[in-house]
């Protein structure tokens, strides 16, 4: 059986302890993760909390970051 959540109805806070709550239930009826897949899931998981959006219309200008001060 397969059912689609729809998370953006959610407040952030609920996303992380829905997110938290999965966590639980995958560590405690999961398959357990190999190295690889432990520190995949570890890599992903540092990109997501260190991402963040531009504003829009952002150009990147790169004659800007080479120009001598």
């Amino acid at each position: 059986m397969q059912k689609n959540i729809n998370l953006d109805m959610l407040p952030e806070k609920a996303r992380s302890e829905l997110f938290d709550f999965y966590e639980f239930l995958t560590t405690k009826y999961g398959k357990k993760l190999t190295d690889v897949e432990k520190n995949k899931k570890i890599f992903l998981e540092s990109v997501r909390d260190h991402s963040f959006k531009l504003p829009v219309g952002y150009k990147f200008n790169r004659e800007e970051i080479y120009e001598k001060r």
